[in-house]
């Protein structure tokens, strides 16, 4: 059968939703699979196609106007999907689901409280999702009352699944790609070579989300140093795919010099125990994370990323959002969710985990 999923957003939700996929590909040996991406999530989600976890694949956000949509409908139209899963919850993907008459449509509902009336309030209106969908898996992801300490956010996809498809519970496992081999092997050899040891080594992802909550150079480089007092551990830090002024800073700060002969690695003349990977593209840091013992991040793809490595995280969240990102933790053990007004002694995480 032909199945149509639109997952056009990020990378983390990708990964939080590769349950299904798994969980689709266990009942029909023969499923082909149709991926909508995002710009967010293209990287990983060709990983998945590579390692075929999905057929097909087309990139939302290069449908610019009109005229690229109606082309884009009428391909998906030609597939004749038996099974179509709004994953991501908008009127666009609900108007692209309809328009490609696909015989079951399914989707993830979200709810939030009203400011004004205090109600709650559904992204697609009940009366309209009971005569459109097939099935509905309803989050409550805006205004959590109280923590749940069961349901994780990947469960609820899991669960869209299992509606649709009459599926028995199982369990919640995300997709680990063949691919992840090959890039963890690549970056061993490199940190073979700079005589960097795994359970010694700690990675610190400083994206642009850091920059959105405004944290200062200084509460940065306090937060690094104080990783690198034990002169065991060595420190890779990486940037995302953006570079932000907190980055420059903090570049400037330790001084850097390029290693002969790697492209893009950098050892500190501050901090001979921090080392700076730039530009580095997905793949390259899911094998930096796969060599690593530690990560420190703040809520993200690689939170989520560490959950199909198994490899323990410090997961820093915004302040005042534990209910919120708790649904969002790793899907393992091995995690701390902390509030970034919390994290102050990084050693003891390091203490912990290594």
């Amino acid at each position: 059968m032909n199945y149509l999923i639109l997952r056009n957003d990020g990378i983390g939700d990708l990964i939080v939703s590769t349950c299904g996929i798994k969980q689709l590909r266990k009942i029909d040996k023969k499923a082909h699979i149709t991926l909508i991406c995002s710009d967010r999530n293209k990287e990983y989600a060709k990983i998945l196609k590579k390692d075929g976890h999905i057929d097909r694949l087309y990139n939302l956000d290069n449908i610019n106007d009109f005229s690229q949509t109606l082309k884009l409908i009428k391909i998906l139209r030609k597939i004749n999907f038996e099974h179509t899963f709004i994953l991501k919850s908008d009127w666009k993907n609900l108007t692209i689901s309809l328009f490609c008459k696909s015989k079951n449509i399914h989707a993830i509902n979200p709810t939030k409280i009203g400011k004004l009336t205090n109600k709650t309030i559904y992204k697609y209106p009940l009366f309209l999702s009971n005569k459109i969908f097939s099935s509905t898996e309803i989050i409550n992801s805006i205004n959590i009352q109280g923590v749940d300490t069961r349901t994780k956010m990947g469960t609820h996809y899991r669960e869209l699944f299992n509606k649709a498809l009459n599926m028995k519970k199982t369990k919640l496992e995300y997709i680990k790609p063949n691919s992840i081999n090959k890039f963890e092997s690549q970056i061993k050899k490199i940190f073979t070579l700079l005589k960097i040891k795994k359970q010694k080594t700690v990675l610190f992802h400083i994206d642009e989300k850091w920059s959105d909550i405004n944290v200062s150079k200084n509460f940065m480089i306090n937060l690094l140093e104080g990783i690198t007092v034990n002169r065991k551990i060595n420190l890779i830090i990486t940037n995302g795919k953006y570079s932000t002024e907190l980055n420059n800073e903090i570049w400037s700060f330790y001084n850097l010099k390029k290693i002969k002969n790697k492209n893009s690695i950098y050892k500190s003349q501050k901090n001979k125990k921090i080392y700076f990977i730039k530009k580095c593209n997905l793949a390259e840091l899911i094998g930096i994370a796969s060599n690593v013992g530690l990560i420190f991040h703040i809520h993200g793809s690689l939170t989520h990323i560490s959950s199909i490595l198994k490899v323990p995280i410090v997961d820093v969240i915004r302040n005042h959002s534990s209910k919120y990102f708790y649904k969002w933790r790793p899907n393992f053990n091995e995690y701390t969710q902390i509030e970034i007004k919390n994290l102050k002694n990084p050693q003891k995480y390091i203490k912990k985990y290594l």
